[in-house]
């Protein structure tokens, strides 16, 4: 047999060697480069990760040697998250952390400082129990009893725990007095619940509501809050008792020393940093105590104080009804040979040390059945923990997104186990009886589980189909019993139980007795599933390369399409493609299907191809288009359907880019359509390739700054753009860089071809006077900070003298030698004889060497020099040039 190969090539060997020896010690070691922060998404994970992406950024500044991660978790996600260690730090609300500190020996490293009205920041919050203003049956929390109630999760604070206390101390229990209570998962679907009438009442934490109002999604006028508590210095609405803010906590495996920079570097994060706003914060401070939401959890009795709620005389009964009978058994027991000895102490008082050897042998037969009792009791907890763990790797087999991610995750948490030292899955290559490494374990344990030769554990497995145990690690892997190694064994992983071996399962585990029967019955299990899974993957991939196949070639076509419009026109290359990325950002946002999404997004990339029927001097133009040339332009997307409609696999996409200028109100092109004629597809892609054109440089106009653009397109919105698509689009194009352009010169071949014919003098070469003008009117670059007027005085005499010939040749040969003198600066020629240079430095001119060097030596016309401050006081200068 072939000598064990390693089945991750691609990673360098250090870095795994890394990896590895970090699992030897048995610690769930962070990634060198990578922190997970996990954010309990209150508002929903699009929000989350528009509130801490730039604070996962400042930290990667921070700390550059680290590379941070934003994790959005739902309200059902957060204890799987740290219980499974898929995060390294997390922030959620201050119940959770109670909850996490108590079960999972998380700790607090910061505590935010919420923002508010431009305020300097408070660290506490709590919540708001609020009817809508109209109303008038409601008005104090009494008020409420045989009403319907909305909170935001059975386990957020402010959204439900504080009210809920709230609601106990005014003597509503909303278990027995509400006729309803329902939870709605998010803070804003409580508003609108309570807004649209499906609640009688909410509850939210403080500074929804007031967000909310800013955001415009309310006003705050319809809401009236219960129980309204007057606090000096908390500027929000509130009807509960104030609580800390929440925490930034670790876990146990993140080292201190990580720890205390991240927590450093947040409480250096100045009020007004981009993470600060982007959050909605104003900074951190040290952690605060968190014993009011330990006092408010316990007298809920709920998370760690739950067993408070729990332990009834019948559930006591219930639960340790088998140790009670166990203990009574003992008693009588105990009072039964109290009398039997009793009775032989009356009788046999001759016979005492006989009864003393009677009494020895029952207090040794009571401690030995104490001791078996306990070692049941340890038996019984470890395979719990072992049934837990078997749980989570089904949960990982299920939601895996590849066989890679998998493997890692199942490894991982098989570590996690507290006696299971390394785990190590290896496939069997091109169906030989051979084992590769794959993971996650240290060298040498690899190298004890599959020695090279053709013996060994994992080998052993494979080639012979069936279990492998090895509990005599001193003599075959005595490293390993040194570093407490007690037990390893080998799983073949098999589609089914009928099945050759598709690889093999190895853990190492320190626990003193090895593996116990059920535990190995319990993992030969756990590997059936594990190869099941490895054989799905196998047939997905097979099924993913033909269909990525025909994709390609589907690719390779549209790529063709689109690299004709590339050659033709360039603006139209950057184009077409940010109006796909927008295309499937505002369809995203509206839900559409990914297949519609993916329609939409190759409908966009071609959405311009008509425009291969219009003559160049229209499409090339680099000025506004006159009636008869936009008339002409119209024509593109009817031209760009008759070519693709012809074709079977474009002619979707055809009707998708024929409507894609046609207007609500009947304004548009080429059919003049109006509402309800237009498909929803190309009413995306109208407000995608209107926001592009708003928000990109052309030469005969500046860019609008994204804000603007945005509300223009609402102010357009139900007249010429479908309004759902426009609000979807506010939604998520406020955040997208749209490409500057930095100046108007031409970067192509094509580009300088167009500018010659457009823009360059045909006398001299240089630019013409109306290029200049364009770039002042759009704003001349920063980077040209330095402007020289060259004025030629009394040119006039020398036309007058030697005629318009020689005149135009002087003038054109003084042109050649201002461009062969300054070849960095941008020359343009003005007022007919006279000409301007733009540098981005400051130039030595001086008219008369300019005068001796050029065709007008010897002639009377002088030259003058006048240095110029392009973006001050002579910009006005400039335009009199002109």
């Amino acid at each position: 047999m072939d000598r064990l190969r390693q089945l991750s090539p691609g990673r360098p060997a250090a870095m795994f060697l890394k990896a590895l020896l970090l699992a030897a010690f048995a610690l769930p070691a962070l990634a060198a480069d990578v922190v997970n922060i996990g954010v309990l998404a209150m508002r929903g994970p699009d929000k989350a990760l528009s509130m801490w992406s730039a604070t996962a950024a400042y930290l990667g500044q921070a700390l550059p040697d680290q590379r941070f991660r934003i994790v959005p978790l739902g309200f059902d996600d957060v204890r799987l998250a740290v219980r499974q260690g898929r995060v390294d730090f997390v922030l959620s609300n201050s119940s959770y952390y109670v909850e996490l500190e108590s079960h999972y020996g998380v700790s607090a490293v910061a505590t935010l400082k919420n923002r508010f009205d431009g305020g300097p920041g408070f660290s506490q919050f709590g919540g708001v129990i609020f009817t809508r203003a109209d109303r008038g049956d409601i008005r104090a929390v009494g008020d409420l009893r045989s009403r319907v109630v909305a909170a935001v999760d059975a386990s957020s604070f402010g959204g439900w725990l504080a009210g809920w206390r709230e609601m106990k101390r005014l003597g509503v229990d909303p278990e027995r007095d509400l006729r309803r209570l329902y939870f709605a998962h998010t803070h804003d679907a409580v508003v609108y619940a309570v807004r649209d009438g499906h609640a009688d009442a909410g509850i939210v934490r403080t500074d929804t509501l007031e967000r909310m109002a800013a955001e415009g999604r309310i006003k705050l006028s319809d809401y009236f809050v219960l129980n309204r508590q007057p606090a000096a210095e908390f500027p929000l609405l509130l009807s509960t008792a104030l609580y800390p803010e929440w925490p930034l906590a670790k876990l146990r495996q993140v080292p201190d020393d990580l720890a205390v920079r991240v927590a450093i570097a947040l409480m250096q994060m100045p009020a007004d940093a981009p993470a600060a706003r982007a959050a909605q914060i104003t900074g951190w401070t040290l952690p605060l105590n968190y014993q009011p939401v330990h006092d408010a959890l316990k007298e809920l009795r709920i998370g760690p104080y739950e067993h408070l709620r729990r332990l009834t005389a019948a559930e006591v009964l219930a639960q340790y009804g088998q140790w009670l009978a166990l203990a009574a058994m003992l008693s009588l027991a105990i009072l039964a040979t109290v009398v039997y000895v009793g009775r032989i102490n009356r009788r046999l008082r001759q016979n005492q040390q006989q009864l003393e050897e009677l009494n020895a042998g029952l207090e040794t037969r009571v401690g030995e059945r104490t001791a078996e009792v306990a070692s049941l009791l340890e038996r019984e907890h470890f395979l719990r923990g072992v049934v837990e763990m078997v749980a989570d790797v089904n949960q990982i087999l299920i939601t895996a997104g590849s066989m890679e991610e998998m493997l890692k995750a199942c490894c991982d948490r098989l570590v996690a186990h507290g006696d299971y030292r390394f785990a190590w899955v290896g496939l069997a290559v091109d169906g030989r009886q051979e084992v590769a490494a794959r993971s996650y374990g240290a060298a040498e344990f690899i190298r004890s589980v599959a020695l090279a030769g053709d013996h060994g554990p994992a080998v052993d497995a494979v080639a012979g189909n069936r279990t492998v145990v090895e509990a005599d690690l001193a003599e075959r892997a005595p490293d390993l019993a040194k570093a407490g190694g007690r037990g390893l064994i080998a799983l073949p992983l098999r589609e089914d139980a009928f099945s050759a071996p598709l690889g093999v399962l190895g853990v190492l585990t320190a626990r003193q007795r090895g593996f116990d029967a059920e535990e190995v019955a319990m993992l030969e299990q756990l590997a059936g599933d594990i190869g099941f899974a490895i054989h799905a993957f196998g047939q997905r991939k097979e099924t993913r390369r033909l269909q990525q196949e025909r994709i390609h070639n589907y690719e390779e076509t549209i790529l063709s399409l689109v690299d004709m419009i590339e050659k033709r026109d360039t603006y139209t290359a950057g184009h077409t493609r940010r109006v796909a990325y927008y295309c499937e950002m505002i369809a995203t946002r509206m839900g559409r299907s990914p297949e519609e999404i993916e329609k939409l997004k190759r409908a966009a990339i071609l959405h311009d191809i008509g425009k291969i029927a219009i003559p160049d001097a229209v499409l090339l133009k680099p000025g506004k288009l006159t009636a008869l040339e936009y008339d002409l332009i119209k024509q593109h997307a009817e031209e760009g359907y008759r070519t693709l409609t012809g074709i079977e696999m474009y002619r979707e996409l055809a009707e998708i880019m024929r409507y894609h200028h046609e207007r609500l109100d009947g304004s548009g092109y080429p059919h003049g359509l109006t509402d309800g004629q237009i498909p929803l597809l190309a009413r995306i892609m109208a407000v995608a390739d209107a926001f592009d054109a708003m928000t990109t440089n052309r030469i005969y106009k500046p860019r609008k700054e994204v804000p603007v653009a945005l509300d223009e397109l609402r102010q357009m919105a139900g007249e010429q753009f479908d309004a759902e698509v426009v609000e979807a689009a506010c939604a998520v194009l406020g955040e997208v860089q749209p490409p500057s352009v930095s100046d108007q010169l031409p970067k192509t071949a094509l580009e300088r071809q167009r500018f010659a014919y457009f823009f360059d003098d045909q006398l001299t070469g240089v630019h013409n006077a109306s290029y200049l003008q364009l770039m002042l009117r759009n704003g001349l670059p920063t980077r040209y900070g330095h402007a020289y007027a060259v004025l030629l005085r009394d040119f006039a005499d020398l036309n007058d003298s030697a005629g318009w010939a020689a005149g135009n040749s002087a003038l054109a040969g003084f042109a050649a030698t201002l461009t062969e003198a300054y070849p960095e600066a941008v020359v343009f020629r003005v007022m007919g004889d006279d000409f301007v240079l733009l540098a981005g430095r400051p130039l030595d001119l001086d008219g008369t060497r300019l005068k001796a060097a050029s065709p007008l030596a010897g002639t009377p016309v002088e030259v003058e020099v006048r240095q110029l401050d392009p973006h001050g006081s002579d910009r006005e200068y400039l335009q009199e040039l002109l």
